[in-house]
C-alpha cells in the first residue's frame, strides 16, 4: 500500500485532497492566490521569471486578487532588481492599489531607499496620497527615514501637505521624535 492510500484509508478522501491539491500546485508552479504572471515573480523577487515573462510580452502593469499592482508588490518586498525592471519595461510606476497606496509610498513608508530612487527616476509623482491623505513625505517622515526625506524633498515633493487628520511630514516628524527629518524638513522650509 502506497503512503497516499494509507493516509487516505486512515483520514479519509476529504483530508487526502486537502493535502495532496496544495502541494500538487506547488510542484507545477500553479499560483493558489490568483495573482497575474508578473505580480507572482513580483511578489517573489523572482528577476529571471519576470524577464522572462517581459520578455514573452507579459503586462507589466499585472495585479493579484487584491488589486495590488506588481510594482506595489516588488516595492513592498524590497525586490530592487524587480523593481528596476518593471520600471525599464514603461511599468505605470503610480498603479494604486485598492486603498490607494502606490508603490513610492510602501517603500518610503519602508524605508527602502533605493527603490524610492528608482520609482523617482522612473518619475512617480511624490505627491500622490491613499485614501488616508499619506503621501510619501509623510510615510518617510512618520518612520524618520531621512535619506528618503532628502530624496523626495529634492523631487519636489509638497512640504507643507496635510494627510486626512490634518498633520503634514514636519508634524508627525515632531510627534515621533525623528529628530533628524525634523531637522531636514525645517531646513528644506517646512512650516509647523
Amino acid at each position: 500500500m502506497t503512503g497516499l492510500a494509507r493516509f487516505v484509508a486512515l483520514c479519509g478522501v476529504v483530508a487526502a485532497v486537502l493535502v495532496v491539491v496544495p502541494r500538487a500546485h506547488a510542484q507545477i508552479g500553479v499560483d493558489i492566490y490568483q495573482r497575474a504572471p508578473i505580480a507572482d515573480a513580483a511578489v517573489r523577487g523572482d528577476i529571471a521569471r519576470l524577464r522572462g515573462l517581459l520578455l514573452n510580452g507579459q503586462s507589466p502593469n499585472g495585479v493579484d486578487l487584491e488589486g495590488r499592482p506588481a510594482i506595489l508588490l516588488a516595492a513592498w518586498g524590497n525586490h530592487v532588481e524587480v523593481v528596476e525592471a518593471l520600471v525599464e519595461a514603461k511599468v505605470r510606476v503610480d498603479q494604486r492599489d485598492r486603498i490607494g497606496s502606490t508603490a513610492m509610498i510602501a517603500a518610503a513608508e519602508r524605508g527602502f531607499t533605493r527603490v524610492v530612487e528608482l520609482l523617482i527616476e522612473g518619475k512617480g509623482n511624490v505627491n500622490l496620497e491613499n485614501r488616508q491623505g499619506v503621501t510619501p513625505l509623510i510615510a518617510a517622515s512618520q518612520r524618520g527615514h531621512a535619506a528618503i526625506i532628502e530624496l523626495l524633498v529634492k523631487a519636489g515633493a509638497k512640504l507643507d501637505q496635510q494627510d486626512l487628520g490634518g498633520r503634514t511630514a514636519l508634524e508627525w516628524a515632531t510627534l515621533n521624535n525623528r529628530r533628524q527629518a525634523v531637522d531636514i524638513l525645517r531646513r528644506a522650509g517646512a512650516k509647523s
